[in-house]
């Protein structure tokens, strides 16, 4: 049986060997998206009893703007939500920071999370030392993971050990070890700790507006959830904190928070503009294999359709001998079960040796699960081997002895067969072009925001953001000097506002209208800073240090007078006419008295992310070797040098002025890079498919003009005898081909268009979506279409009529 069947595979070797490598491709790329999607839609998995977890997230609704949510809230409501909401079990504050750590002398940077003393009955990670019952239960208890304890000590039994964490004096205790969690979870712990004492005087539990980390609250009866949402939808002025109820209606409007499931934060970052993996993309993704896998499925079905004259013969003996048309049909069956076989166990390889390359693109830990695998293995043979073979099977078992014997060629399926055949390969074309549509999309999109005005000058400019830690208040100076005396180095300023970095905003009004409060971003900068960052002045001028008012430290809230320096969109924020007409206009900070007055207005800085809009800023002038209270990141233009070599020589000087602080620097052209990456990364993974689902396409509609051209050589030839040129013959044919890949751009052109235009929606800055993408997508598959059928096409229609006659 089995040699029969591999009889029958291997009698046309050539249409088997475009059947067997479209499969094998349409496979490797159903396989590799759908563990994609697996990984994707797998966040926060592995954590048990997250069910009832929800994350406060805050909601501005400003008038005249689209309502303005953040992944997070501040801890102003954590003391109230359960006594307004018995439904509420349990509330948790949590606080993710890069500290530096202490063992003995070893000083790292690692992730550290702050935390009530609820942190294990909210997160229930899988212990391997100490119990998690009691393992925050003292002031001086942490948590770490695994790696941490392997790091530091070189076993995952490491209760009891000893750390300090940034200038805390006091040892903290290890009460328990756990397991880290997977690569697709949306929080990576690191080092747990209580919140400390202190947190009583944080903006952050006493300010709205104030985020500095995610709120939790456990609900363990959903149907609770409706009226704790709709209690929730005016909640900032029921407990104003430290504002007031007229600050909160004019910096936040309506404000309040919202409850999201634990499991759907992930995409919902996204939406927000929190984070670059959203929903749409991974539905794309995910349509991308089923397109890669159905057109090779469709290849299949047609080249065994258009192909089964070749068999006719074949089919109609073994009817003479007996055969039944339920054991053909059983037989067709099994050939196109093991032709899939043969074709999932090579997709497998391809897909083993691409999800390297491929997770490095999307930034995926993916990995061969070999029971997922076998599943999906399992259902695409049964699937796709019956799917695909079924049709095949009723038409050539249908075939009657008698006939087919008696004619003189074999029966090409009709019309009907023929028009099918056109519906496929339409189908084929329709999916490969819309991903090439998606690709070039992406590809424009992500070259846009690589390229887009930032208002900054980026190349040469180092940011090194270990300057900003507490420890190094005293040390300003000192470091400012060092880094400054650095070969290579041209200027070294300081200042909190940087790429990916602004501080939160507060509420800003005119001195004429105190009652319309703006929310503006504010920061720290030096007088140098413009210079250095290419700042555009619109009005005004820069701080000076010349000048008293300018540079007054980092206090902002002193009695007199104080320069400061409005962006574009702070211009805008505030309600003034223009830059000019801001020049001299006092500004108050919340309810406080005038004491800003502008003196600048500089261009729009562009600091964050595409999907993020532009951030209003006030910036203060500071002294550059100031120490009165806060230390910020320093800036370090350079030249002559290559950006590591310069990173090293910083990191150098920086070893001999601050030991005890771990160096962290970064170039601004890679921060901003980071904007653009991942878009460019999904375009080329996007490309990647598109090209296969073409090539897979390529393959079908040659295996297609192979059988037409050798079916239409005797109509060819009285065409010939008839008067018809070379030319002639090879335009019918061509366009015989090529009209499918034509009518394909009307299931391609909408389906695209809708994709990408939700797509495109999650950006704040993008381009316009225009018919090029969609027109280049359309003649790169004629080209290729054409390129595929012409040396088939031409070679027939150069015959002489008389071989085309005489071979009929």
């Amino acid at each position: 049986m089995i040699h029969s069947l591999l009889r029958g595979l291997t009698r046309h070797p050539l249409y088997t060997a475009i059947n067997l490598v479209g499969l094998s491709l349409g496979i490797a790329v159903f396989l590799t998206m759908a563990l994609i999607v697996r990984y994707e839609t797998g966040y926060d998995a592995d954590l048990p009893e997250t069910g009832s977890l929800y994350r406060l997230d805050q909601i501005w609704t400003l008038p005249g703007r689209a309502p303005d949510e953040i992944p997070g809230a501040s801890f102003v409501a954590a003391p109230f939500l359960h006594q307004d909401f018995p439904a509420i079990a349990d509330v948790l504050r949590l606080v993710t920071q890069s500290q530096p750590v202490h063992v003995g002398a070893r000083v790292e940077q690692e992730d550290t999370s702050f935390a009530d003393p609820a942190f294990f009955s909210f997160f229930r990670l899988r212990a391997l030392d100490g119990d998690p019952r009691s393992a925050l239960a003292e002031p001086a208890d942490i948590a770490i993971p695994a790696s941490i304890a392997l790091k530091y000590f070189g076993t995952i039994h490491a209760v009891g050990r000893t750390m300090r964490i940034a200038q805390d004096a006091r040892p903290l205790v290890v009460a328990l070890v756990y397991a880290d969690p997977p690569p697709n979870a949306t929080y990576h712990f690191g080092i747990v700790a209580r919140i400390p004492s202190e947190a009583a005087g944080w903006e952050a539990v006493t300010h709205w507006g104030s985020t500095w980390g995610p709120l939790f609250v456990r609900i363990p009866d959903a149907r609770a959830l409706p009226s704790i949402r709709a209690g929730l939808r005016h909640y900032m002025a029921r407990h104003p904190g430290a504002n007031t109820p007229q600050t909160i209606r004019d910096d936040m409007g309506d404000g309040g928070l919202t409850p999201v499931p634990f499991r759907e934060m992930h995409f919902r970052n996204a939406e927000i503009g929190a984070g670059t993996i959203s929903r749409t993309l991974i539905t794309i993704l995910g349509l991308v294999g089923l397109a890669a896998l159905f057109t090779a499925g469709i290849n299949h079905i047609n080249l065994a359709t258009a192909c089964a004259s070749l068999r006719a013969r074949e089919v109609a003996v073994r009817k003479v001998l007996g055969a039944t048309r339920a054991s053909l049909v059983w037989r067709f069956m099994a050939e196109a079960m093991v032709l899939t076989a043969v074709a999932a166990f090579c997709g497998l390889a391809l897909c083993e040796m691409a999800i390297h390359l491929i997770g490095t693109l999307g930034g995926w830990q993916l990995t061969l699960d070999p029971v997922f695998c076998g599943i999906m293995l399992g259902a695409i043979v049964l699937v796709v081997g019956i799917g695909a073979g079924f049709y095949p099977a009723m038409v050539l078992s249908a075939y009657a002895p008698a006939p087919v014997l008696a004619a003189s060629h074999m029966p090409a399926g009709g019309r009907i067969g023929a028009r099918l055949r056109a519906l496929l390969v339409t189908l084929q074309f329709g999916f490969a072009i819309g991903l090439a549509i998606c690709t070039l999309v992406m590809t424009d999109q992500a070259y846009f925001v690589r390229m887009m005005a930032r208002g900054i000058t980026t190349s040469g400019l180092i940011v090194v953001t270990s300057a900003a830690d507490d420890s190094l208040v005293d040390r300003q100076g000192a470091l400012r000097h060092a880094l400054g005396t650095v070969p290579g180095v041209t200027g070294v300023e300081r200042s909190d506002i940087y790429p990916h970095f602004v501080t939160d905003g507060d509420a800003f009004s005119l001195d004429t209208t105190p009652q319309n409060h703006a929310s503006l971003n504010w920061g720290f900068a030096t007088p140098g800073y413009a210079d250095l960052y290419g700042l555009k002045l619109l009005a005004g001028r820069w701080f000076d240090p010349q000048r008293g008012e300018d540079l007054r430290g980092t206090h902002r809230l002193l009695p007199s007078i104080r320069s400061v320096v409005l962006s574009r969109a702070a211009v805008d924020r505030l309600g003034i006419g223009s830059p000019q007409a801001a020049i001299g206009r006092l500004v108050r900070e919340e309810d406080a008295a005038p004491t800003l007055r502008v003196i600048g207005v500089v261009d729009d800085l562009r600091l964050n992310g595409p999907h993020e809009r532009i951030r209003p800023l006030l910036f203060y002038g500071l002294r550059p070797d100031d120490q009165a209270r806060t230390a910020v990141a320093m800036h370090v233009r350079f030249s002559g040098v290559s950006s590591p070599d310069m990173i090293a020589r910083l990191q150098a000087a920086w070893i001999a002025t601050a030991p005890d602080v771990p160096f962290a620097a970064e170039t601004v052209s890679d921060i901003l890079a980071q904007d653009s990456r991942s878009d460019r990364e999904h375009g080329l993974l996007f490309g990647m498919g598109a090209g296969i689902s073409v090539g897979i396409a390529a393959l079908g509609l040659y295996g297609l003009s192979l059988f037409t051209v050798s079916r239409r050589r005797h109509e060819i030839g009285i065409r010939k005898v008839l008067g018809a040129r070379t030319g002639n013959v090879l335009a019918l044919l061509v366009e015989h081909f090529l009209r499918p890949v034509l009518l394909a751009n009307l299931i391609a052109w909408p389906v695209a268009w809708a994709l990408m235009r939700t797509w495109l929606n999650g950006f704040d800055q993008r381009i316009a979506l225009t018919p090029w993408p969609f027109i280049e997508a359309t003649l790169s598959a004629i080209l290729i279409g054409y390129a595929t059928v012409i040396a088939q096409t031409l070679q027939v229609a150069r015959q002489p009529p008389a071989r085309a006659l005489r071979d009929r």
